[in-house]
């Protein structure tokens, strides 16, 4: 089995055990066989998460996605806002750039038109 994209650890988890729990108990694979695939109904990244834990029982496992699923989301909020936070910065930079070279073309005309009031 493989999570759906928009699926939550919670919802695959609820799935995964209709699916499990279906099947006859004579053809029901082992729990240590389907704590040993459980990890890769998941992307490579949460799969490495989750077997480098190495947790001894399936419900282990699935305790152990809810929580690296919340950590990969937790970084994932971090990573948009440090994103927001660099655009935002960058615009004022720009901003604050151009308001220098506005500042200077402004300075630059008074003394262009106090020369021609001298001048004249």
């Amino acid at each position: 089995m493989k999570r759906n994209p928009t699926e939550t650890v919670q919802e695959f988890t609820a799935r995964f055990y209709t699916v499990y729990n279906s099947i006859p108990d004579d053809m029901n694979p082992p729990p240590g066989l389907a704590l040993l695939h459980y990890p890769d109904a998941f992307n490579l990244d949460m799969a490495y998460q989750l077997r480098e834990r190495d947790p001894t029982t399936l419900e282990e496992m699935q305790r152990n996605a809810i929580n690296v699923e919340a950590n990969f989301l937790i970084k994932k909020s971090k990573s948009k806002l440090e994103r927001a936070t660099k655009k935002v910065v960058y615009k004022e930079e720009i901003a604050s750039s151009f308001d220098a070279k506005l500042d200077n073309l402004i300075k630059a005309m008074e003394r262009m038109m106090d020369r021609i009031s001298i001048t004249h």
